[in-house]
């Protein structure tokens, strides 16, 4: 449908724009076991969207979190932070992209 291309897009938009310094094409410069693939994210305990969204918030581990309320300080970004909204958007752009083995990634920001 016409909505979930949009969305779509604005997931690639937003994952360019947050994501992809560290996970291009869904992997993870930092971390090697720590990639957005189905076989990380299920053995990280973060393969749900509701997963995928407390990490962005919040962060875990050596990853910052991004929301606007994240706390404690020093586990999140010092950038710009993301509304609730772009999360979940990101949240469930990043799970689509993991089902689908983030074969369809284009040009992220463009």
């Amino acid at each position: 449908s016409y909505g979930q291309t949009v969305d779509t897009q604005k997931g690639v938009a937003l994952f360019g724009r947050a994501c992809i310094g560290c996970h291009d094409g869904g992997g993870n410069i930092i971390l090697p076991g720590a990639t957005l693939f189905l076989k990380d994210l299920r053995s990280n305990g973060v393969d749900t969207e509701e997963e995928i969204y407390r990490v962005t918030y919040y962060g875990k581990g050596r990853m910052p979190g991004f929301g606007e309320n994240c706390t404690p300080k020093g586990q999140c970004t010092f950038g710009p932070r993301l509304k609730e909204d772009e999360i979940k958007l990101l949240a469930e752009f990043v799970k689509a992209q993991a089902d689908q083995g983030w074969q369809n990634v284009g040009n992220y920001g463009d």
